[in-house]
């Protein structure tokens, strides 16, 4: 019995260290929740300690929220006009999601009081300036003129001119640098603590953060960092930063 008692204590000790290390690793884990989950943004953000969660198929919001490590803003359809109160430009917009709307309104939301980082891309950055209390041009070209092509029958490219400097996104000694573009609204009118880092020739904005008073980081910008490839400069300082700051 002797035996059997010292064999059942070895095995207890084996468990218990095993479930200690099991729960260690777990807790190294960090979770990036996307506001609506694409091929191009999981391999963006994918890492061996990461779980990505797509909010959009997941009815109990609140029960992911709980596990941000860190929130993205994705691309999409244009946001309703009626969310920064416009009703001019409704009839220049596409098809609306407004589900998705009051789901990336409340992934902001909890984002911004609680200090979860985020990062929005296109839409996530428009959505960010709205749900900061910020307008939108409607139709860039109606509205700004064609001096710069932001989208023709689907993605093209075009420069952008830096206005600030940061780290966070852009590389060091950069004036000027090339983009992928998709989109035909913009940011109009914004709120002070969104500091304008990079513009189009057009004056739109195409990259911002907020500052720091306010949230220890919320970057983002108007193009696709997640389709612009792993060797891409750009693609690679913003998810470095990214899981930099979730990583604190």
């Amino acid at each position: 019995m002797t035996k059997n008692r010292t064999i059942m204590t070895k095995n207890t000790l084996f468990i218990l260290i095993i479930t200690i290390f099991s729960s260690c690793q777990k807790r190294e884990l960090k979770t990036i929740i996307l506001s609506k989950a694409s091929e191009n943004y999981v391999k963006w953000m994918e890492n061996d300690n990461t779980i990505i969660l797509d909010a959009y198929t997941i009815k109990n919001t609140d029960s992911i929220l709980a596990l941000a490590d860190g929130i993205i803003l994705t691309g999409g359809e244009d946001i309703n006009p009626l969310q920064y109160n416009d009703t001019v430009n409704l009839t220049v917009c596409g098809d609306f999601d407004l589900s998705r709307d009051t789901l990336e309104r409340k992934l902001f939301d909890f984002a911004f009081k609680n200090k979860v980082p985020l990062i929005g891309v296109c839409r996530g950055m428009q959505m960010m300036n709205v749900a900061s209390g910020g307008t939108l041009y409607g139709d860039i070209p109606a509205e700004i003129g064609t001096e710069v092509i932001h989208r023709n029958n689907g993605e093209v490219d075009h420069k952008i001119v830096l206005t600030d400097t940061c780290s966070l996104i852009f590389p060091h000694n950069t004036d000027t640098i090339m983009v992928n573009s998709l989109h035909h609204q913009g940011l109009k009118i914004m709120p002070n603590h969104l500091r304008v880092i990079a513009r189009a020739f057009d004056g739109i904005p195409e990259a911002v953060v907020m500052k720091k008073s306010f949230h220890p980081f919320m970057i983002a910008v108007q193009f696709h960092p997640e389709r612009l490839g792993k060797e891409n400069v750009i693609h690679q300082t913003m998810k470095n930063s990214f899981y930099n700051e979730i990583g604190k």
